[in-house]
């Protein structure tokens, strides 16, 4: 039986290949931006270009140097996103200095945490010479002296190698901590007691 009509399949194709496309612009395109719990977007509050913060004692001492070529805050978790930082330690007994390509301090402004590339050195003292310290991310404690990662590290003085899954610097008790598949290649003094 034939009811005099025929259906063109390729126009009612093509309308709903197109109702599909602007169903998927509009999800794209019209996206809420994230709200937290205390109705703040996550946007920037506040950006600074050429950062540069110098922390003192409460006896007025400078403590240590924070640098960045961007620092930008956010007001809804109140985190600090540097890019390029450069932290110095200006203490001249334990002369330290820590560069990445981004960097996040705590929200009470107490800890950092290097990420991407990161690179330290500590000048040497006496006789010894510079210590390098090369990873991906390095948490560091500045008030406490401490500095530590739970990532692959490399560190270099002179030809002496070491690398470990993980470290625990504290500058306040001289004492550093490998651990985790710990390797290294020692260079031998060639002082002789």
């Amino acid at each position: 039986m034939n009811l005099g009509f025929h259906v063109h399949w390729p126009p009612l194709v093509l309308a709903l290949l197109l109702a599909l496309l602007g169903f998927w612009l509009n999800q794209v395109t019209v996206q809420a931006p994230y709200i937290d719990d205390a109705g703040f977007a996550h946007e920037p509050d506040y950006i600074v270009e050429n950062f540069n913060a110098l922390a003192f004692s409460e006896a007025g001492k400078p403590l240590h140097r924070l640098k960045a070529k961007r620092m930008t805050h956010y007001m809804d978790d109140d985190t600090t996103v540097l890019e390029q930082p450069m932290f110095i330690s200006l203490d001249p007994a334990l002369p330290v200095e820590v560069t990445s390509l981004r960097a996040q301090i705590s929200a009470d402004g107490k800890q950092v945490y290097f990420l991407n590339q990161v690179h330290a050195v500590r000048g040497g003292q006496a006789e010894q010479k510079p210590a390098t310290l090369d990873t991906e991310y390095l948490h560091v404690s500045p008030d406490e002296r401490i500095m530590r990662s739970n990532q692959l590290v490399t560190l270099r003085q002179g030809t002496s190698v070491i690398t470990a899954n993980q470290l625990l610097i504290d500058d306040t008790r001289r004492l550093m901590t490998l651990s985790g598949g710990v390797k290294a290649v020692i260079e031998q003094s060639s002082h002789r007691p």
